[in-house]
């Protein structure tokens, strides 16, 4: 479950780190009071949520995939190849 939560954590702030990183190459390393002040917080918050929604929704999707393709009908189970009884 921590995985869950540290990947969709993860993809939500990814836009806000690229947009820094963005702004850090941008103005050479120079690191000043505002750094972020002219962010595109609206646009950053929007691409994370997309991100975070679509990590969650393909995280419990392969999750429920995984637990589906371990379970087994229980003909399989005890072995019984033929229907009908066994001799």
């Amino acid at each position: 479950m921590i995985r869950v939560f540290l990947a969709v954590l993860a993809m939500f702030f990814l836009p806000f780190f690229a947009y820094a990183a963005f702004k850090f190459v941008k103005d050479r390393g120079d690191v000043q009071d505002g750094f972020l002040d002219g962010a595109p917080v609206n646009w950053l918050l929007v691409i994370g949520t997309i991100l975070a929604v679509g990590t969650l929704a393909k995280l419990v999707s392969t999750d429920i995939l995984e637990y589906e393709a371990q379970q087994r009908a229980p003909a399989e189970n005890t072995g019984a190849q033929t229907p009908g009884r066994s001799p």
